[in-house]
């Protein structure tokens, strides 16, 4: 699901814009803000996640099975608590962080029995009640992981994992410099989950008002905790992409394993963010992608070889819960 959560990966971005339709109509320019979470020691928050990814795939080669799923979806529900620990005094701008996983659940529906897929849900399912030190570089990045390896040894759940936590924690990803309404910016990232070399994530961003923050509807009636608040809204649309060909875009994982790998991988999608103007946390993202693959698997000498297609469609929701604790 990694898979699954690749999608959730909220990649953003930087660059510049106009106030100049304000302006023209004789308004005050808004106030320039930075968009960076404030991490106060001793402060809790709360999110609902919900991650829902549907996969249609087809194998050919000399492992084919024949009664591998060829459309699998998997559901994962968590409830997450996240609490900023003292600030790490060894490394100036880093934040250390606590996240309990106080519900994690996962749902597997295929069109045949999946093993494999099976494994993923369990292993999303260890990790309610268990409790993840991570730390938050000062370029928005997850670094030092504790306690993540020894609950999920699946790879695409332990990067699935990784993910929402940097999602969760970086707010909108935005510049580090102060920006107003109006303004866009862009990124690009290696796509490392990929196993084709040259594949990379391209966001482009926009910071396109400011609203009352709000919540989903099944909240609304518990939302006294963010009466008043404003919120900036982003809009984030990101590409998967081959930028260039390569002659072998095998990456090293794959080549000292003694495998090539070659084909194509694209994708694109789209999220929406509400960030709080007054803290710089997250109060919901939705976000929507697809990402599309034809990949070839095979050994160096090219006696064996596995092919996979596929399209992976996936949608997240993430929303704070309004019984947090967070200073006012």
């Amino acid at each position: 699901m990694k898979t699954s959560v690749s999608l959730l990966a909220l990649a953003l971005l930087c660059g510049c814009a106009t106030d100049a339709l304000a302006q023209s109509a004789g308004a005050a320019a808004p106030p320039r803000i930075r968009l960076a979470p404030e991490f106060v020691p001793g402060s809790v928050r709360r999110y609902q996640m919900e991650v829902r990814t549907a996969t249609e795939s087809r194998r050919s080669g000399l492992v084919e099975d024949p009664q591998a799923a060829s459309q699998l979806e998997i559901t994962w529900n968590v409830t997450v608590r996240i609490e900023v620990l003292p600030p790490d005094v060894a490394v100036p701008g880093r934040t250390r962080l606590r996240t309990t996983y106080e519900k994690s659940a996962a749902t597997v529906r295929s069109d045949s029995f999946d093993p494999q897929a099976a494994a993923v849900g369990e292993q999303y399912e260890k990790l309610q009640g268990r409790v993840i030190e991570f730390a938050l570089e000062p370029d928005g990045k997850v670094g030092e992981v504790k306690g993540l390896d020894e609950i999920v040894t699946d790879p695409q759940s332990a990067r699935a994992a990784r993910e929402s936590l940097a999602q969760l924690a970086s707010g909108a990803g935005a510049p580090k410099e102060e920006i107003a309404p109006g303004q866009t910016w862009n990124s690009e990232r290696a796509a490392t989950e990929a196993p084709l070399a040259g594949v990379v994530w391209r966001t482009e961003s926009s910071y396109v008002r400011d609203e009352p923050c709000r919540l989903p509807a099944e909240l609304a009636g518990s939302a006294g905790a963010l009466a008043g608040e404003a919120c900036a809204v982003i809009v984030t649309r990101f590409t998967v992409a081959q930028p260039r060909a390569l002659r072998d875009p095998t990456p090293e994982d794959y080549r000292r394993q003694g495998l090539r790998t070659s084909g194509t991988w694209s994708g694109s999608g789209e999220s929406l963010s509400y960030i709080s103007r007054r803290t710089g946390w997250v109060i919901s993202v939705t976000q929507s992608a697809t990402q599309e693959m034809d990949v070839t698997i095979a050994t160096s000498d090219g006696q064996s070889s596995v092919r996979y297609a596929g399209r992976v469609r996936s949608q997240s929701h993430i929303s704070l819960l309004p019984d947090a604790t967070a200073p006012r």
